[in-house]
Parts: structure tokens; sequence; C-alpha cells
């Protein structure tokens, strides 16, 4: 199964200049939690934006120019995006960002864990738009900003709905 994590803003806003614009604890755990012992795809700079393989996941990672990872340690480098799909041996797979990541596999997508903040953030980088009617919400979760959480937030759990 493909999944998809994401944390966006009201108006779908991801990231500015290769950060995360908000402080959300929550969505961390939520991360760790969902990816612990799963495969996760993303870009190059999303990576250098962590800085680091997460750890307990099999962390692949699209780029164009491979040779340039050569410091990063526990990671899977590839150039073909069709490849980095292949002969993977964990339950699920999730599409981990950034933007191009998610614009080039959010079609191949069976499910999506979204963390939506309630807020309007300065972005550089938005996920890609989608239709409703493709989805089903399963669950939502809001929560209040509080000491760990600077802003109020969603979590919320789609499934692409059959024939979509």
């Amino acid at each position: 199964m493909v999944s998809l994590i994401v944390a966006y803003d009201k108006e779908k806003g991801i990231g500015n200049e290769n950060t995360i614009p908000w402080r959300i604890k929550n969505d961390m755990s939520r991360v760790k939690e969902l990816t612990t012992g799963q495969t996760i795809i993303m870009g190059r700079k999303t990576l250098e934006s962590i800085g680091r393989a997460l750890p307990n996941r099999v962390n692949r990672v699209l780029t164009r120019n491979p040779e340039i990872l050569g410091n990063y340690k526990n990671i899977e480098v590839f150039s073909d995006d069709k490849k980095i799909l292949e002969n993977i041996k964990t339950e699920k797979v999730f599409i981990f960002g950034g933007g191009a990541i998610y614009n080039k596999y959010f079609d191949v997508c069976d499910e999506m864990f979204v963390t939506e903040v309630e807020t309007v953030t300065n972005t550089d980088t938005k996920f890609p738009d989608f239709s409703l009617e493709e989805w089903e919400l399963i669950e939502k979760e809001d929560f209040k900003k509080d000491d760990d959480n600077e802003f109020n937030y969603s979590f919320l759990h789609y499934k692409r709905k059959e024939g979509k």
C-alpha cells in the first residue's frame, strides 16, 4: 500500500525555504508512530532539511544527483522515479515529501495521513490540489494549541475512493 504523510496549512502550504513553518510536536509524534518500521520516500531537499536518515525506517531518497548524498548513512538513493517504488519489503511505503515528490507520486497513493494546521503561513512550497470527491475521510481528530503545539490543528486520514 502506498500512503502519503503531510502537514499543511489552510492554503495547503507545506514549507518555506526548506523548513516547516510551524511547531506541532504531536505531529512529529504521529509521523514517528505511523512510519516507524516502514519505508519512506523523500526528495533530496527533504533529506537535507532533516539532516539525517530517520531511524528505524527504510529511507529512500529520489535525486537527479546521487553523488552529492555520499555523506549520508542509512539511505537508499535512487535516480529512477519508478524503481524507487520497487522491491518494498515493508507493509507500507510512505510518500514523505517535499513538494516535487508529493506531486510526482500523488496519483499512486491509496491513503493520506494529513495534519491540517489552522493557520496561513508564508510558504514557497504547496501540497497538490485534490478533489474530495476522490477521497473518503476515514477519521478526523481536532486539537487545540498548547505549549508544545503552536496552532490549532487536525489529524485527518483519507482513503482513495474505489475507481478514482
